[in-house]
């Protein structure tokens, strides 16, 4: 009896209007359920304009056991950006583009008694599992590859990151580099020479996410691809050049968020659902009320 609330970034109030449409309510300081509990997929901060108030709520729900959370690349960048690099710097260098990523959550702690309270959160993020496999549900920021959450399961017995584990995680293409940047940020694949496109933050990309849950053999690049690229759009896939041909086939439900999308919320199919619409960006805050099935169903998503 899980209800699943999508990528929040900042947007506190969202949040609370989502949270009294499912029927929670604050009881000494936390949104309570009598008979239910949420999950969260992570990203909590940066972008929107109330990230210490979403931290507030989402922390008070999880520690108070009215809820579970997994973390997002959001949280994990955060992580990087605020710890020092045993070789100087920070394990997420503070250039423009990660500053400018991070704005809006170092504004709203700027101050010297908000920069002790955003340490605190820095140490619970890194309480957050990179996952939740709970038998007849899953759930994860971006993607679930089963190689990659057994190699973290082996790595992270109690789920929690290391310090260890972090620094060898900044080394580009090191294993826990992979595992990480898929599970938390999604599978990519090259675009073909001379083709790129923006993403939503401006930046050219030359690498495009994929829909890792649809079987590739069969698709266009549209229906394969996360963004449109004209050219390439009704053409089939050229299946025999993927690096990797890995698709969600199996029957367990799967629950993340991450991708950005637009539009009416619906599922990616009968075992997978993206929760993330966009709510940073004028879209919805959204949420998947689960009971238990093993077929999900657009019935159960629900929006602020």
């Amino acid at each position: 009896m899980y209800d699943l609330i999508g990528d929040i970034h900042g947007h506190a109030d969202e949040l609370r209007q989502l949270l009294d449409k499912l029927g929670y309510a604050p009881q000494n300081g936390v949104y309570r359920h009598p008979t239910r509990q949420v999950i969260f997929v992570g990203d909590f901060v940066d972008r929107g304009p109330k990230i210490r108030e979403t931290l507030q709520i989402v922390r008070a729900m999880v520690d108070g056991g009215a809820a579970r959370a997994v973390m997002g690349n959001h949280e994990y960048n955060a992580i990087g950006f605020h710890e020092q690099h045993p070789r100087g710097g920070h394990l997420r260098p503070h250039m423009p583009r990660n500053i400018l990523q991070h704005l809006r959550t170092i504004e709203e702690f700027q101050t010297r008694e908000r920069f002790a309270e955003w340490h605190d959160y820095i140490q619970w993020f890194k309480t957050l599992p990179l996952f939740l496999d709970l038998s007849a549900l899953r759930v994860v920021h971006a993607c679930w590859d089963p190689r990659h959450i057994d190699y973290l399961r082996a790595q992270l017995p109690d789920g929690r990151l290391t310090a260890d584990f972090l620094l060898r995680a900044t080394e580009r293409d090191s294993p826990e580099y992979v595992a990480v940047e898929e599970t938390l940020k999604g599978k990519e694949v090259n675009l073909p020479p001379g083709i790129f496109f923006h993403d939503k933050d401006r930046n050219p990309r030359t690498k495009m996410r994929i829909r890792w849950w649809c079987n590739p053999q069969g698709c266009t690049y549209a229906d394969y691809y996360l963004e449109s690229i004209p050219e390439l759009d009704p053409h089939p896939l050229d299946y025999a050049a993927l690096p990797d041909t890995y698709h969600y086939a199996a029957e367990t439900p799967v629950f993340f968020g991450h991708y950005w999308l637009r539009g009416t919320p619906q599922l990616l199919s009968s075992h997978a659902v993206c929760l993330d619409y966009s709510v940073a960006k004028g879209g919805e805050l959204v949420a998947y009320r689960w009971s238990g099935e093993s077929t999900l169903t657009p019935e159960h998503l629900v929006t602020a």
